[in-house]
């Protein structure tokens, strides 16, 4: 099945890194605001001129769509995601499972380019 028709379908679709340049180029995001890598972001702009392309955002969340700025911020999105679902508590435990320290904010984005 092809991508527009599946994430058009999905209850939510997450994508990490430049996997935002995808959803854009097949139209899903268009309207939206999203987020991708940041070492690749002109690129990712140019595939989806209808986005809303966040540069300094560790994750984006837009209705049913999230979109991280790259593979670790993709864990901090999958825990956001988490916590939305389940509530903060479960992200928390699971993130101390994993012994990972979750950035919980998806605005403090400590790689974006400061001008």
């Amino acid at each position: 099945m092809p991508l527009a028709r599946q994430g058009a379908r999905a209850q939510y679709c997450l994508s990490v890194c430049t996997g935002s340049a995808l959803l854009a180029r097949c139209g899903l995001l268009d309207g939206r605001r999203a987020t991708s890598n940041k070492k690749s972001f002109a690129w990712v702009k140019k595939q989806g001129e209808n986005v809303c392309w966040q540069p300094a955002a560790r994750w984006v969340e837009d209705g049913k769509f999230f979109t991280s700025s790259g593979i670790s911020a993709g864990m901090d999105m999958a825990l956001g995601f988490v916590a939305r679902l389940y509530g903060r508590q479960q992200a928390l435990a699971i993130a101390k499972d994993m012994e990972y320290l979750w950035n919980e904010d998806p605005h403090r984005d400590p790689f974006a380019k400061r001008e």
